[in-house]
């Protein structure tokens, strides 16, 4: 069996974090690293979890600044890759993993479907209504199946099925994939990425599996008021415009259709935060900025608005 790692990307929060690892540590799997990469945390959550599993055989990676999201998991991925481990299940660290062989059968399906590069567990947001499914579709990417953008879905037998983006909360890898496409584009710092990510992978030939299994799954614990940030809707909005405006060019016609669409439903639903969001990566296109610019574009606006 080759060696798989799990990424559990850490940001000042010991009890998410506490909670994430010891699901990991339950899993009937040989040959796994558990690593954690702080994003910099700004109190002592990465000192409290170092002490907490001093016996446990962890590895720490300690960045000097907040990466985001995307630039997280890649200098995760690429930890991963120079010790030689081929795949790496990312993690948000408020993630629970339930059921002790999930990660041993995501494991089974990569090598199994020698055109799959990406696994996708079920994933259920915990909320004071229950438990609930995390979908792995929307309608704008139903809109770019429509358009012949992305491939359809397919169900592949009982527990496995094709889909067109994975969830970014936890997301089984191949990790020289991974890197070949680009890894998440850092630029977008947070919000948008795997959907980037997602696209390029099925443009290079490969496939993304949803795995559904009653028995191991995993729980995404957020912030049970169900309330979004504002400045995280304005994100998902700026990189859904970044993303249409850097990869258009091999479907203009369509995708443009596509995108027009989507802001239209955008309007009509009176999402004027994600909007503002659109607007604001129009506006990026339009000044034609560098990705250095993008990215502390975002890192600017994130900074004001918490």
């Amino acid at each position: 069996m080759n060696k798989v790692s799990i990424n559990i990307l850490h940001y000042n929060s010991f009890e998410k974090t506490k909670i994430c690892i010891e699901s990991c540590l339950k899993q009937n799997i040989n040959n796994c690293e558990i690593i954690i990469i702080d994003n910099n945390s700004q109190n002592d959550s990465l000192k409290k979890l170092k002490k907490y599993f001093i016996n446990d055989n962890l590895t720490f990676l300690e960045n000097n600044i907040n990466y985001g999201f995307a630039e997280g998991n890649n200098i995760g991925v690429r930890y991963a890759l120079e010790k030689g481990i081929k795949y790496s299940l990312l993690l948000n660290n408020d993630t629970e993993l339930i059921g002790k062989d999930l990660v041993a059968e995501m494991y089974t399906i990569l090598v199994n479907y020698k055109d799959c590069s990406v696994v996708a567990p079920c994933i259920y947001d915990v909320t004071k209504e229950g438990n609930i499914l995390i979908g792995n579709d929307c309608n704008y990417l139903k809109f770019l199946r429509k358009m012949g953008i992305l491939p359809q879905n397919k169900r592949v037998n009982k527990y496995i099925e094709t889909i067109s983006e994975a969830q970014g909360s936890a997301i089984f890898v191949e990790n020289e994939e991974f890197i070949k496409v680009g890894g998440f584009p850092s630029w977008y710092f947070m919000y948008g990425e795997e959907s980037t990510f997602a696209k390029k992978i099925l443009w290079d030939g490969k496939s993304i599996l949803w795995y559904k299994n009653n028995d191991n799954y995993i729980l995404h614990h957020h912030d049970k008021s169900n309330s979004i940030d504002d400045w995280r809707v304005f994100l998902m909005g700026r990189n859904r415009a970044i993303e249409y405006y850097e990869n258009r060019s091999n479907y203009l016609c369509r995708w443009t259709l596509a995108f027009l669409f989507f802001c239209l439903h955008i309007f009509l639903k009176r999402d004027l935060i994600y909007l503002k969001g659109i607007l604001e990566g129009i506006k990026i296109e339009k000044d034609n900025s560098t990705k250095d610019k993008i990215l502390e574009n975002a890192v600017e606006y994130v900074n004001k608005s918490i």
